[in-house]
Parts: structure tokens; sequence; C-alpha cells
């Protein structure tokens, strides 16, 4: 199963339309729309409601392994870096309410851009205000909670930039089909991760992440990078069995300037992805 959680109708409306999506009328204090693939959830606007009607409805849920969740919507962009249409995996993510961050699974291969993403409670009016790349009103919360039921290569924060910060002005017509453009690319994507064949309890033990957290110490690694490198070894011991011929390789190395610790990490990256 699929699980697509989205603030507005308008953002839900192309998958209900494209996938012939019904509504459960079990469900009765939210919108969910399903069918034998997916399950849709219409949360409302804000990290507070989303938070609330995920809850509600994931612990209803029998969720399985080979489940996949994504929270699908428009944000804005702080900068030209990111163009109107553009979709965006969230790399990390910050609550701008209590400072918290997170950070999802990079593990798969993708066509489209990444970046960090940003909660507010409300309306972003300066960009001064951003640390993140993108904004919107629900991603912390929303991962808060998947968290509680998915594990973390199940979930995907994806967004499509609609607007940019200070000139949030988009036409009906127009945000309609950015975001049905949107939705069957990410959902063809995320039809083809079902494919692929996890085995959560091959993961990483508490004894090798000791380990991974002092050769990510000894490569300078920051909080952010380490979390890469950790969930890059997550997926490699899932797949394989066995992490221990990397650890060995790069447990060698001692690096104090940052642009090697960069470059050892993508070395990682291409030496586990290839």
């Amino acid at each position: 199963m699929i699980y697509i959680a989205v603030a507005m109708q308008v953002e839900a409306t192309p998958f209900i339309k494209n996938y012939g999506l019904k509504r459960d009328n079990n469900i009765g204090k939210f919108q969910v729309f399903r069918n034998d693939n997916i399950t849709l959830i219409i949360t409302g606007v804000g990290i507070l409601k989303s938070s609330i009607a995920l809850t509600f409805v994931l612990k209803e849920m029998k969720i399985k392994e080979r489940d996949i969740f994504v929270n699908f919507g428009v944000c804005g962009a702080k900068s030209s870096l990111f163009s109107i249409g553009d979709i965006v995996v969230a790399n990390k993510i910050i609550s701008n309410i209590d400072r918290k961050k997170y950070y999802p699974d990079m593990l798969f291969k993708h066509s489209f851009k990444e970046g960090v993403l940003e909660t507010f409670a409300e309306v972003v009016k300066n960009r001064n205000d951003v640390e993140g790349d993108i904004v919107d009103m629900e991603g912390a919360g929303v991962i808060e909670v998947a968290e509680l039921f998915f594990q973390q290569h199940q979930i995907f924060i994806i967004k499509t930039v609609s607007d940019y910060i200070e000139d949030s002005f988009i036409e009906r017509e127009s945000l309609i089909n950015l975001i049905e453009h949107s939705s069957n690319n990410i959902l063809n994507w995320i039809f083809s991760l079902k494919e692929i064949k996890f085995d959560e309890r091959k993961g990483i033990n508490s004894e090798e992440r000791e380990k991974i957290k002092v050769i990510a110490d000894r490569l300078g690694f920051t909080e952010s990078m380490y979390y890469k490198f950790l969930e890059l070894l997550n997926y490699y011991k899932i797949k394989t069995g066995d992490i221990e011929n990397i650890l060995s390789r790069y447990s060698e190395y001692e690096i104090k300037n940052k642009r090697e610790a960069k470059i050892y990490l993508e070395r990682v990256r291409e030496e586990i992805m290839e």
C-alpha cells in the first residue's frame, strides 16, 4: 500500500481522479480516499491539523514492511535555486516552531531536486526568516507522526514549488496543472520503489552504530553528513547483510578538512549505490 498525505483538496484531486480513489466512509472524521494500492489522507492545513489527522487514520491501518508513505504538497521557495514546478525531495526537515530536525533516508535514485524543507506555523512573508530552501506548514509534523508507524526507508517528504516567498500568488488553474503533473511523476517513481525488497530486521545493530559514529567523527562529518552515512550503511546492510568490509576500510582514515569529508561521503555513496 502507498499512503499519501496531503493538506488540501486541490492537492488530492489529481490522485483521486487519475487513480480512481473512492471515499472511505468508514472514517468519518477525516477525508480518506482509497483503492487496492493507494490510501490518500487529506489532513488539513497546518502542523497541528496534519499531525492529528495522520495519527487518527494511521493507527487504524495495518501497515506492512513493503508499504510506502508519501507527504506531498506545494511549497514556497526561498530563492531562484528552485523553479516553479520543480519537484523537491526533502533531505532534511526543520521545524521552525521547536527547531527539531529530521533526516529522511535518501537511499533511492531519482530525477528530482533535493533540498531542506522548513515548516512554519503560519505563512512566511520574509525570506530572511527562513533557514531552509523551501517552506511549508505541515512537513515537520507529518514526519514526526510517520516515524511512529513506518521505518525510515518507507518515508518520503516530497514537495512541488508553487511560488516564491514574498511573491506567493498563483492562479488556481496553474496550480491544478502543476500539481497534476507533479503527482504523476512522483507516483510513477514511488511505484518503481515497490519492486525493491527490504528486510528491516537485517539493519544496523547498536554495536555497528557505535563503530559508525567513531568513523564519522574521524572523517570529520557534520551531523547531517553522519546521518547520511548511517542511512547509506543501513541500506547496504539490509541489501547485502554485511557492512564490515566498509567499516574496516574507512576506519583507516582520519580527515580534518571539510572538503575532504564531503569527498569521502560521496565515495561511500557511489560505492553503495552502484
